[in-house]
């Protein structure tokens, strides 16, 4: 059990460091402007979107695992998706919460400490940075009652993280508003966002039943 968590944490710690330069190179590409006291608003900005962009792989694996097509694909093994999916909720704490210490670090930003952690008190955009912050607790509430299934929770995990995707779509509406350069990146935003409404819509047209008959007569 101890080796899996620290394996956990090695890949998260990865993919943490791996999805802020990426986040980071990809602000910057956008045109987020010199370097110098920007630089707390280029890192929030970057780690922002790397923060999203593993929301996004997250919310996407998570319908996967329980589409009533995926028993008909083999690999990866159910195993790896599951770890797959630990590290990538883990990673989009960390890369989120370092949004957010970034921006509240950054005194040009007009986000500052109370903005971050109360919905509505920000100085900028109050209303999109309030669905960042409320997706942020509904992220930590899900990923906590699964983390403690069996142990503390039981099995009230199960509709608690069917808020998945509702955060998923705070996150989204959030990125969308919040950032400035958002125009740059509208066609990562309707990608993304296209991909998951996707998932969602044919989780649901799939009848369960049909996929449970399958696995019986096979």
């Amino acid at each position: 059990m101890t080796s899996g968590i620290r394996s956990v944490a090695r890949l998260t710690a990865v993919t943490a460091v791996m999805g802020g330069l990426a986040g980071f190179a990809m602000s910057s590409w956008v045109g987020a402007g010199p370097v110098g006291r920007m630089l707390p608003w280029i890192l929030g900005r970057g780690l922002g979107i790397a923060g999203y962009l593993s929301l996004t792989a997250l919310t996407a694996l998570g319908l996967w695992l329980r589409h009533p097509v995926a028993h008909r694909w083999h690999w990866p093994a159910p195993a790896t998706r599951i770890r797959l999916h630990a590290v990538l909720a883990a990673a989009t704490i960390v890369l989120v919460l370092g949004h957010v210490v970034a921006l509240v670090l950054d005194a040009f930003a007009g986000v500052g400490v109370l903005g971050a952690v109360v919905p509505g008190a920000s100085g900028y955009r109050p209303f999109a940075v309030a669905l960042g912050t409320v997706s942020l607790y509904l992220a930590v509430l899900v990923g906590g009652s699964a983390a403690l299934a069996g142990r503390l929770t039981g099995r009230a995990w199960r509709p608690i993280h069917g808020v998945a995707s509702f955060v998923f779509a705070l996150g989204w509406t959030h990125g969308l508003l919040a950032g400035s350069d958002t125009p740059r990146l509208r066609f990562m935003y309707a990608v993304t966002g296209g991909l998951v409404a996707l998932l969602v819509v044919t989780r649901r047209l799939v009848p369960t039943s049909a996929y449970v008959t399958e696995r019986h007569a096979t």
